[in-house]
């Protein structure tokens, strides 16, 4: 089963990490630095610097691309409360 998960801070880096071992897994970032930044380091140094992550875990801010990837799977949402209602309008 395919996952997205949207939001790159702790929590949906962790739960990413985790399905990534044994799923095919992306991680959505609204900020293309951040995202970049998560991919080159294989960590997330800002929210869960101490995790590396499965290289099998894709990371990307493209949101559409997020959505796609887990058309016949699982979008698991994992932004804090304060965007979620940007993140489901989007």
């Amino acid at each position: 089963m395919k996952l997205s998960v949207l939001g790159a801070g702790a929590w949906g880096t962790a739960i990413a990490a985790s399905a990534a071992t044994r799923h095919p897994t992306l991680l959505w970032a609204r900020d293309a630095a951040q995202a970049r930044l998560i991919a080159i380091a294989g960590r997330n140094e800002r929210y869960l610097a101490d995790v590396s992550l499965p290289p099998s875990l894709t990371v990307t801010a493209d949101r559409e691309s997020a959505i796609e990837h887990c058309r016949d799977g699982l979008l698991v949402i994992a932004t804090p409360m304060s965007g979620l209602r940007e993140t489901l309008a989007a």
